[in-house]
């Protein structure tokens, strides 16, 4: 009863200074609604970065043409160190490879239909990319088999480049120009989003590995073989299995560099949360720095109002009131006003949350840890600041304070 006198006392006073109580409040509006975007943000981007890895495949490992190679960066054509061959070699010397999809990979490729141009990335692969990437056709047919026997210039495009070439009409069995050769639209691929490294997967187009190497670039060399494994366990194995074998084919002596990368789910899930993490540190410092400001404007503020309130406390020393009751009464003022801006700033910033990923598409997750985490910061805060204000008014004289 004790305890709920004064949190009446305290709402009273409160309420009689509103200016003084939305101004302490701000501070903590602002703070609680940036942490509470942030950390939604860093959770959905880390379950976006998770998504995105298992689309590359947690069973699976990439060997890209030439050293250095970062995921997502395709080499240029002129790089020849892999071979249709090394992926045979692969499937048939490796008893842990399930499967493998040799291919070749080439950005902003020009492709037109009618009026309509855009850029794509080009993939030349055979039937069972499909099966390896999980990606299918969802519309029409995918690559086969007998397309790639007669190097068919046939076409899989993804969403994007329906929506950019045919503005969302159905495009299968019509023709588009493909750096200026007419290819016929067979399937739509699944929609897939971005990759680990950022890349819109739904801005490709899927031709017959063979038409891609003798029609379009008059190659014979591949840009990445895609290896689906049998026991995802074994995966370090294998991957030292794969390099012992390319460096055997490639004649690479003992201390020379690898003239190729092998990436798997590990790097290309570290890779995307190192990115993110730089920016998260950057963030959550702009948000304790705000939490600070609130935390100095409450106590500063509250410093004034225990100065303004002299005869108040003198009255109620004067009256029986304990040093400690006042504390007390002064803690319970700065904690509402700290969990009043709290829950103000969760829900502005959940509003805001919603609003960034409306209209920016901003990757975000609606889960209870940010706001549980906003709260306890917003009390932490309202504790520390209103400590020494209470402090200074429980010591006050209560003689001096009537005079």
């Amino acid at each position: 009863m004790r305890l709920l006198g004064m949190g009446k006392q305290a709402v009273a006073a409160l309420a009689d200074n509103k200016s003084r109580t939305f101004l302490m409040m701000l501070g903590i509006v602002i703070g609680v609604a940036t942490l509470t975007i942030i950390t939604s943000s860093v959770l959905g981007a880390r379950a976006k970065v998770m998504k995105n890895v298992g689309k590359f495949g947690f069973d699976q490992i990439a060997v890209f043409a030439g050293s250095g190679k970062k995921l997502g960066v395709f080499r240029s054509l002129d790089v020849t160190t892999l071979t249709l061959e090394d992926a045979e070699a692969m499937e048939a010397e490796i008893g842990n490879i399930r499967e493998v999809t040799p291919q070749i990979n080439r950005r902003n490729v020009p492709v037109k239909h009618g009026n309509l141009s855009s850029y794509a990335t080009l993939v030349c692969a055979n039937p069972n990319w499909s099966s390896v990437w999980q990606t299918r056709a969802a519309r029409g047919r995918f690559i086969s088999d007998e397309d790639v026997s007669r190097l068919a210039r046939v076409a899989v495009i993804g969403e994007t480049m329906v929506e950019d070439l045919f503005a969302g009409r159905d495009p299968v069995g019509e023709q588009i120009l493909i750096n200026n050769l007419p290819f016929k639209v067979i399937g739509i691929l699944e929609k897939r989003g971005t990759s680990p490294a950022g890349v819109d997967m739904d801005g490709r187009i899927l031709i017959p590995l063979s038409t891609g190497q003798k029609r379009v670039f008059n190659i014979d060399h591949l840009g990445m073989i895609k290896v689906a494994l049998k026991d995802p366990a074994k995966m370090d194995a294998t991957v030292g299995d794969v390099a012992a074998l390319l460096r055997e084919r490639h004649r690479i002596q003992a201390g020379t560099e690898d003239d190729f990368t092998i990436v798997t789910p590990t790097q290309a899930m570290t890779m995307a949360s190192k990115i993110s993490s730089s920016f998260t540190l950057f963030l959550v410092l702009v948000s304790a720095v705000s939490l600070i400001v609130g935390a100095i404007v409450i106590a500063n503020i509250m410093f004034i109002g225990v100065n303004e309130r002299r005869a108040e406390i003198g009255i109620r020393r004067a009256v029986g009131a304990k040093k400690q009751d006042i504390l007390i009464q002064f803690l319970i003022e700065s904690l509402m006003v700290a969990v009043g801006g709290g829950i103000i700033g969760v829900v502005t910033g959940l509003l805001g949350l919603k609003g960034l990923s409306f209209f920016m598409k901003f990757p975000s997750a609606l889960m209870w840890q940010p706001i549980v985490l906003a709260l306890f910061c917003a009390i932490l805060v309202g504790l520390l600041a209103g400590i020494q204000p209470a402090r200074k008014a429980a010591g006050m004289n209560p003689v001096e304070a009537l005079k």
